[in-house]
């Protein structure tokens, strides 16, 4: 019997990664840029450029290509494989019949979710998470993404967004807009989209080293607090305590045993972890024990990695 791979797509609003996964692990990967403002369906010739890529560069023998799993970042609906709702992203996808595109081109089985569930599965089932039922993950990036599993059971709800909207749960009443309509949503305050507005609207911004900054994403952010920089300490201390509040609430909202931080302010994991720590210890309330708060293992891979275990393994 011919072995079986699987390809899995990650689809971010910066950056579309792909991956070839067999037996649980990411064997090739592939990351190419996004342009999520033009919509999916004017990205769809490239992704078929790129699977098809992917596929023909696997080595003689490896197996057969057994299915095509899509992470989406907006609501999605599991069973009709149609996606519901998005945030500024691919709007258009909507409209578009993925499961057709890809019969019609590779006559395989399709499967599609929201990404950071998808990110969460993947932890739970192959990464910081393996070792609980009771989980929460978020996706610290472009938005923020979160999912939870409850007693070994991955929240989807009825509308298809349990779990999936914890980057809009409320901090600040009067708060500043949201792309999702709403106003003081975590990610209004806390996420990669949001932080050049912040930033720039400062008082100290007209001297500060972030005024000659090409791009004000959270590497620089880092960058110019390590250099003492006045605004740039103010504005990662406030991310910081965003990031925490919006972990507490997580944490009041789906009681979890862990919660398992990932996306690209990871690579500054050694300023973050310990002050969400502290400030969960203080802030949270679980009279059990302390919620244990670690940073992803399987990073770039997470979402790959959960859309193929959803291929393989329906949940």
């Amino acid at each position: 019997m011919m072995k079986k791979y699987y390809l899995g797509i990650d689809l971010g609003g910066t950056r579309i990664k792909m991956g070839i996964v067999s037996d649980g692990r990411v064997t090739s990967r592939r990351i190419v840029p996004a342009s999520s403002a033009s919509g999916l369906e004017a990205s769809l010739p490239l992704l078929q450029q790129e699977i098809n890529s992917l596929v023909a560069a696997q080595p003689d023998g490896s197996g057969q290509l057994a299915g095509i799993g899509l992470a989406f970042p907006g609501l999605v609906n599991t069973r009709t494989k149609r996606i519901l709702s998005t945030n500024a992203k691919y709007d258009d996808a909507p409209s578009l019949n993925l499961e057709e595109w890809v019969t019609k081109n590779w006559e395989l089985p399709f499967c599609i979710d929201n990404d950071a569930r998808m990110a969460t599965v993947g932890e739970w089932k192959y990464g910081a998470g393996k070792d609980t039922d009771d989980l929460v993950a978020v996706t610290i990036g472009t938005g923020i993404g979160t999912s939870a599993v409850i007693g070994g059971q991955l929240l989807r709800g009825k509308h298809f967004q349990a779990g999936c909207l914890g980057g809009h749960f409320t901090i600040q009443v009067n708060g500043r807009p949201c792309s999702c309509g709403n106003n003081g949503c975590v990610e209004a305050h806390g996420s990669t989209w949001s932080l050049a507005g912040i930033i720039r609207e400062h008082a100290l911004f007209p001297s500060s080293i972030l005024a000659g900054a090409e791009v004000l994403d959270f590497s620089t952010l880092f960058k110019a607090a390590s250099a003492k920089d006045p605004l740039a300490g103010e504005v990662l201390q406030y991310s910081l305590d965003v990031w925490s509040a919006g972990i507490v609430n997580l944490i009041h909202a789906y009681d979890p045993e862990v919660v398992v931080i990932g996306g690209g302010v990871l690579h500054s994991a050694d300023q973050i972890l310990p002050y969400i720590r502290e400030k969960v210890k203080q802030h949270a309330w679980t009279p059990w024990g302390t919620v244990q708060i670690r940073p992803t293992q399987l990073a770039e891979d997470a979402g790959i990695l959960g859309i193929v275990h959803m291929l393989q393994y329906p949940l």
